[in-house]
């Protein structure tokens, strides 16, 4: 079943990828989805390195709260996200409806992901602590999981819009959401070697 899994979300992820986000591209730049633009960015954080750095080269950020972020399931075919919250904690929706707060090695468990992304904008880390607060809320709560229509990357855009019932059910929708909402324009990757990270 993994297999047909990981065939089927890369086929849909192909085409989310030709179609587009319809709803992305019904509003403005820059608007949330009620149009007001009012959840705009809370959050900045220091990158790790400098903005010069290569494109061979990612950028290191550490996560502000309401930072989105994913990791690879299928080596580039599915992804895994979710909402940083602070304290070194992401808050996810599982495959089995659970919405749980894990570690970064927790997020990553039982996936080929090596790298965590984090949401940036101009090679900082970018969150929204309402997007954060809304994780939290949600924390213990269920959802009737399904892989295509209600989704980890559904439940982060939830968090993004304060909308649960939204129909962000892919990465590139997710990506879309946060470049709108959040501002971000890019993806560093979480510096997990970073003492403070993981003490």
């Amino acid at each position: 079943m993994n297999s047909l899994y990981d065939v089927l979300k890369a086929v849909l992820k192909k085409i989310d990828r030709s179609r587009g986000c319809p709803e992305a591209q019904q509003r403005g730049h820059g608007q949330t989805a009620d149009g007001t633009g009012a959840d705009r960015p809370e959050h900045g954080s220091e990158s790790l390195k400098s903005d010069s750095s290569t494109a061979s080269e990612p950028v290191l950020v550490r996560p502000v709260p309401g930072s989105v972020v994913y990791c690879d399931l299928a080596f580039g075919f599915a992804e895994h996200s979710g909402i940083y919250i602070g304290d070194n904690l992401i808050v996810a929706l599982e495959h089995d409806g659970r919405i749980v707060s894990r570690s970064p090695e927790g997020f990553m468990e039982g996936t080929p992901a090596t790298r965590i992304y984090v949401s940036c904008r101009s090679g900082r880390a970018v969150g929204s602590e309402k997007a954060a607060e809304r994780a939290r809320q949600m924390i213990g709560a269920r959802r009737d999981y399904h892989v295509l229509s209600d989704n980890c990357h559904q439940f982060c855009a939830g968090c993004l819009l304060g909308n649960f019932e939204n129909s962000v059910n892919f990465l590139s929708m997710l990506q879309m959401e946060c470049k709108m909402v959040l501002g971000a324009d890019s993806w560093g990757v979480w510096d997990l070697d970073d003492h403070d990270v993981l003490s």
